[in-house]
């Protein structure tokens, strides 16, 4: 058996054999020219540079050989810039096969015609050869998967995708990655996606959610992921977390954290959801909406002190105070929130946006917003009725409370209150004590909003004292439970 002219312990080996075993994966394809001469001292190796080919990627073992073979394919002009490369006697490439974790290394003699391959790993000293006379129809197929996994740089765009289905058919990886590039360049056309996705799995057209779900065991990960994608946004939500969880077993683009946390947040599985969020945010930390979504899991979760950091980079890369309090409005309306997260959302953001929230969110907002579902016949009585319990409210708060808690900061606490309580939500909360009775459940939850409020706002000193006991607050907490029954 041969072994390579360059030897497996030089540094260029080795360096690629280092980022194989590592969760860092090598660039895909990636050349060097080798010069060899033969004195008195025996022969000598010289290297003629490396240089890592952008954009093009064989499909197969044969292409790889005659991608050598033609000079990579690069024109005069192009062949110029890598003469150090191109103007040596043998040609060296190196292509990553990210399916068996190995590199394929080929040395071409273009003197002699001498063609030797290797696959390389995954440990340094790893190499066997390859029989280039042999069918190496396995080694085919890492070639093609490589050339989808490796990236969308080397797929050519949806026309290239669908030259490569025509002369390979519908292979999994390759439908896979025509998802993905419906979903990366025209995400507002899912059912396109799912035209192409039917081609090769007919049972999802059904529409179903079950036909999604095996396929997250039987398909490569990355194929799973890109099916998560699509299954996200076409509503199955629990198909799409089963399949976007796959991510962790493969290398995705960053988007693909971003759609699991979402599907984890709608799903209520918060502990997943923020560590997606975090690891979209670390890939894409100047997007402000990845810092927004992190913020708020991190509240609901009771994560206040790494959410104080988490604001301050949402800050950084330009975050407006505005879409935190729109996604806060958009949370208490349209999530089937627990009551405990309900709590911790309002508490800690009015107090760290006690400025912003009374402007978007008056009183007066609160109260239209809790009645505007009700019966349109009864809207005016219903106003009058909820006014009357808020002013209500401010009397026994004004009672209660130490002389020196002015008018707005009794107002702050009415916003507190009213904004915990289910008034202005299409769902229910879902409370985690005194599940046989929403209204305690509710009001239980109105301390706590209160207290984690006070202290952010006005202190840690600061002695609330017991609020949620208040007979307005009852009455509001019945209220809130009657319209949560309106409108199931």
């Amino acid at each position: 058996m041969s072994q390579p002219l360059l030897a497996l312990d030089h540094d260029w080996h080795r360096q690629r054999a280092q980022l194989r075993t590592g969760r860092l994966r090598p660039p895909p394809l990636v050349a060097s020219g080798v010069d060899v001469a033969v004195g008195l001292d025996g022969r000598t190796v010289t290297l003629g540079g490396l240089a890592v080919i952008f954009g093009v990627f064989p499909a197969s073992l044969d292409e790889f050989v005659d991608l050598a073979r033609s000079r990579l394919h690069l024109g005069n002009g192009q062949a110029r810039e890598l003469d150090a490369v191109l103007n040596t006697r043998i040609m060296a490439m190196w292509a990553w096969l990210p399916t068996m974790k190995r590199d394929c290394y080929l040395e071409l003699d273009r003197a002699t015609g001498d063609e030797h391959v290797w696959l390389m790993g995954p440990g340094a000293d790893d190499s066997d050869e390859i029989d280039l006379d042999d069918d190496n129809d396995e080694l085919d197929k890492a070639f093609l998967d490589a050339l989808v996994l490796n990236g969308p740089g080397h797929w050519g765009g949806e026309n290239g995708l669908a030259r490569l289905i025509e002369r390979f058919g519908h292979q999994p990886l390759l439908v896979a990655a025509q998802v993905a590039e419906v979903l990366d360049h025209h995400p507002q056309y899912p059912e396109r996606a799912l035209e192409l996705l039917t081609q090769r799995w007919p049972a999802l057209a059904t529409g179903e959610e079950s036909a999604w779900v095996p396929l997250a065991e039987s398909e490569h990960p990355w194929v799973a992921v890109q099916l998560g994608r699509l299954a996200l946004r076409l509503g199955h939500v629990r198909a799409a977390r089963l399949l976007l969880r796959q991510g962790g077993q493969t290398e995705v683009a960053p988007v693909a954290h971003f759609d699991l946390g979402q599907a984890c947040e709608v799903l209520g599985d918060l502990t997943t959801a923020e560590a997606a969020f975090a690891r979209y945010a670390s890939a894409r930390a100047s997007d402000p909406d990845a810092w927004r979504r992190l913020l708020f899991c991190r509240i609901r979760l009771g994560h206040f002190t790494i959410a104080e950091e988490t604001l301050k980079r949402y800050y950084s890369v330009g975050g407006k105070e505005r879409d935190i309090i729109e996604r806060f409005l958009s949370i208490l309306i349209r999530s089937n929130l627990r009551g405990q997260e309900r709590a911790r959302l309002v508490g800690w953001l009015c107090a760290r946006l006690a400025e912003s929230i009374p402007r978007r969110l008056s009183i007066e907002q609160i109260i239209e917003n809790a009645i505007e579902r009700r019966d349109q016949g009864h809207q005016q009585v219903e106003a009058l009725h909820l006014m009357a319990l808020l002013d209500q409210l401010r009397m026994e708060l004004r009672e209660r409370l130490p002389s020196s808690i002015t008018g707005m900061q009794i107002d702050d606490m009415v916003r507190v209150i009213s904004l915990t309580l289910p008034l202005i939500a299409s769902n229910t909360i879902a409370p985690i004590a005194h599940e046989d009775d929403p209204q305690d459940a509710a009001t239980h939850q109105v301390g706590n909003a209160l207290a984690l409020w006070a202290t952010l706002h006005l202190g840690d000193d600061f002695g609330l004292g017991t609020i949620s006991d208040a007979l307005a607050v009852k009455e509001l907490a019945r209220y809130a439970v009657s319209i949560r029954h309106d409108r199931i």
